[in-house]
């Protein structure tokens, strides 16, 4: 199997114009390849794609760096301060995706990777506070599955 040259790091602004530095990972499985973009500090943001073992190697990485910049061109959290100088943070537009991750002080509760930052199952409780009496759906997909928005 050839395993062509692909660049090991790739940078992409944010919805912020902040600069994000992601690290990619290539795996190779029995049926795929799999390519992974993580934010370079532990709990940032992450993307994936994959294809078949024959896919092109070089469009699997367009892929992934185009998928990344969608996933940097939206937010889901707003942050301000009340009149009386309190900060808070809260759900954007109704809408809030976010990737579960294992919570090294706490391994019965994941953390959400949510805008590049984590939050831990509390932290997520109190932002969810807002909409008591509301309806809400909570959908699982793997990394490299696209979102239908």
């Amino acid at each position: 199997m050839d395993l062509p040259k692909l660049p090991k790091t790739f940078s992409v602004d944010d919805v912020n114009g902040v600069q994000r530095i992601f690290e990619v990972e290539r795996r190779v499985m029995a049926t795929a390849i799999v390519l992974t973009a993580r934010e370079r500090w532990e709990h940032g943001y992450e993307f994936e794609v994959d294809g078949e073992l024959v896919a092109d190697q070089h469009t699997l990485f367009d892929q992934l760096k185009e998928k990344t910049k969608r996933g940097l061109s939206k937010t889901y959290l707003e942050s301000g301060e009340y009149p009386s100088g309190a900060p808070y943070i809260s759900v954007k537009g109704n809408h809030l995706k976010g990737v579960l991750s294992y919570n090294e002080t706490d391994s019965e509760a994941p953390l959400v990777i949510i805008d590049g930052k984590p939050y831990t199952w509390e932290e997520v409780g109190r932002l969810l506070q807002a909409f008591e009496g509301f309806q809400v759906k909570i959908e699982m997909k793997d990394l490299a599955d696209e979102w239908d928005d």
